[in-house]
This record gives C-alpha cells, structure tokens and sequence, in this order.
C-alpha cells in the first residue's frame, strides 16, 4: 500500500511538472505580453475615453500583479525545484498577499464590468446615468483600497513548517477569517458575474423590441448623428467584450472555486495519502487553468480590437521611426498574415 502510495503521489507530482514546463511556462510569458498589449489598446485615444476601458485596463494590471506574484514561482519551480517561499516565511506571506490581492482585484473588476454593461442598457435613464467615466474611476479605486485592507489578514494565517510548507494552518486565530474570504472570493464573483450576464443578456433582448438610446449617446446627438450611432456600435462591442470575458471566467475558473470549496467542507477529515495527492494534483489543474485565464481571455477578445492591435504592432512593437525592431521578414510575414486573413494592413506591405 506504501508502494502504491509513493509511486501515485511521484507519479501525479511528475505530471504536474511537465504540465507547467509545457503548458504554463509558455501561458505565463503569453499572459504578460498579452496584458501589456491590452493596456497599450484601451490606451489609444480612441478607446480610453470609453467607461470600460477603465475597466480592461485594471484588469489587465491585476492579471500582471497576479501573475508574476504567484504564476512565476511555480514555473520557476518546475524548471529549478527551487521555491523561496518554502524557506522564507517573510517572502512567503508577502507573496500570498499580493496574489490574493490581485486575484481579488481582478475578480473585482471583472464583476464591476458586468455591473457597467448591465447599467449602459437598461430601460431606466437613472441607472444609464450611473455609467460613467467618473463612476468607474471611484470605484475601482475605492475597491482596491477596500481590498488592500480587508485582506491585510490573510498572510498572517500562514505558516512555514515541516508539515504546512507555505500554507494556512489550522491553528491559526486567523485561519477561520480566511477560510471565510476564500469561500466569498470563489462564490461572490461566480454569482454576481451569472446574474448580471443574464440581466444584460435580458436588456439586449428588450432593445430589438424597444429602441434605448444611451445617455453618452444621446448628449452628442444633436450635435452629430454620425458620431451618435459610431459610438452605440462600439458600446455595444463593449457589451459582447464583457459577455466573452465573463463566458471564459466561468470556463477557466469553475475547477478552481471547486477545489477551493471543497477543500473547506472536508478540511475536517481524515485523508488517506492517495486522496491527498489527487487532492493536490487537481488543486495544481485548477491553479493552472486560473492562470491560463488571465492571457486567453484577452485572446478570445483580441479579434474585435485587431485594428488597435495593427497599431500597436506597426508603432510600438515592430517599426519604431523607419527602424525595424525585429527582422524585416517577420515584421512582412505578420503584417501579409493580417492582411490575407483580417484584411487588415499595418505598414506598407509589397
């Protein structure tokens, strides 16, 4: 039973090594680069005056908090066997706090996009008022500090032992305090983000019936129609940004509110050795397809923003002044491949 015991827990810690050496050491470098491009996109001067580009870009920031607090441990881990936050309870904690800072972070925000989208097409002109530019930069700063705060607990319910190895132990005053925030952390969001995607879903309906012009919309229309009916088009890409995003929410992060939970209902029992290591290895599953998250959800709505990404590619990545910043070939190959496949052009391609 030992054997069998040693030779499943090697096997499974085996598995998760090779899965972060091939699918999240690329996912992390991935991630990184395609939240940087997410900020560089809603920064442009045509998208950053809308509301959720406020939104995007918070996101964005606390995915890169995220993860290269807690993503780049592990890969480091899986390439080295070496992790500093099991020989420092200092970097152990400090590390803990921020990841779940920004992981609640982005969580936060996320839901606040929903909230907007939700708001920009309701029926009541009171509640269209409420989606603002003002409105979202008080939230998301009043959020984060409220975040900064109420987590301040939870790297103290860690420990450093020969048993617990950067974990939150049982023993601490603080542990049922944490318990609780990492239950609410999984639930709220997953709740909140349903509820608002069906109401949103509901509004949509509602406007092929009934015509809601929104408030942005309607302040600018007496003025230029043109204008008017541009930026409901683009609102309403916003709103399908949001819905993508709140779809790949669900799809990547339901394993891991699952083994969260679980893990809380049977913190309490006795576990056998095997159950420990199928435990842990779907606990690393969920951990990775959490951080895969955080790049594929800019990915599945880079598609709508392709023509800001031409211009990010053609003046900030690849061309800088006349000067090529990577071989000439590759910057033809990527700008023939948008053209062929997205008609869109960046540069002079002959």
């Amino acid at each position: 039973m030992n054997s069998t015991t040693v030779t499943l827990s090697a096997y499974l810690a085996n598995v998760q090594i090779q899965i972060i050496r091939s699918l999240l050491t690329p996912v992390y470098i991935i991630s990184n680069l395609t939240n940087l491009a997410n900020i560089l996109i809603f920064l442009q001067p045509t998208l950053r005056s809308h509301v959720c580009s406020y939104y995007f870009i918070g996101a964005s920031l606390a995915h890169l908090l995220y993860l290269n607090m807690g993503c780049s441990t592990r890969v480091i881990w899986a390439w080295t066997g070496y992790d500093l936050s099991l020989k420092s309870l200092i970097f152990c904690q400090t590390r803990v706090y921020f990841v779940i800072f920004g992981l609640s972070a982005s969580r936060y925000i996320l839901c606040l996009i929903s909230i907007d989208r939700w708001m920009i097409t309701s029926r009541n002109v009171l509640i269209r008022q409420l989606s603002s530019s003002k409105t979202a930069r008080r939230m998301i700063i009043g959020g984060i500090v409220f975040l900064l705060l109420i987590i301040i607990h939870a790297p103290f319910a860690y420990v450093l032992t020969d048993t617990i190895p950067c974990g939150p132990s049982p023993q601490s005053n603080l542990f049922m305090l944490y318990t609780i925030y990492n239950v609410a952390l999984s639930l709220t969001p997953l709740i909140t983000l349903v509820i608002f995607s069906l109401l949103i879903l509901y509004n949509i309906e509602q406007l092929r019936s009934q015509r809601i012009v929104p408030v942005e919309q309607a302040s600018v229309m007496n003025n230029v129609s043109h204008a008017g009916r541009q930026y409901k088009k683009k609102d309403m890409q916003f709103i399908r940004l949001a819905l993508i995003q709140v779809a790949a929410y669900l799809i990547f992060n339901t394993l891991h509110a699952y083994n969260t939970i679980y893990a809380v209902a049977t913190q309490n029992r006795i576990k056998t050795a095997d159950q420990r290591a199928l435990e842990g290895f779907l606990n690393g599953i969920g951990l990775n397809l959490h951080y895969t998250y955080t790049g594929v959800g800019f990915l599945i709505k880079s598609y709508r923003l392709i023509p800001y990404f031409c211009f990010c590619l053609d003046y900030f990545l690849l061309v800088h002044d006349g000067i090529y910043l990577v071989p000439e070939d590759l910057y033809r190959f990527v700008a023939k491949t948008l053209q062929t496949h997205y008609n869109f052009q960046i540069g002079t391609v002959k």
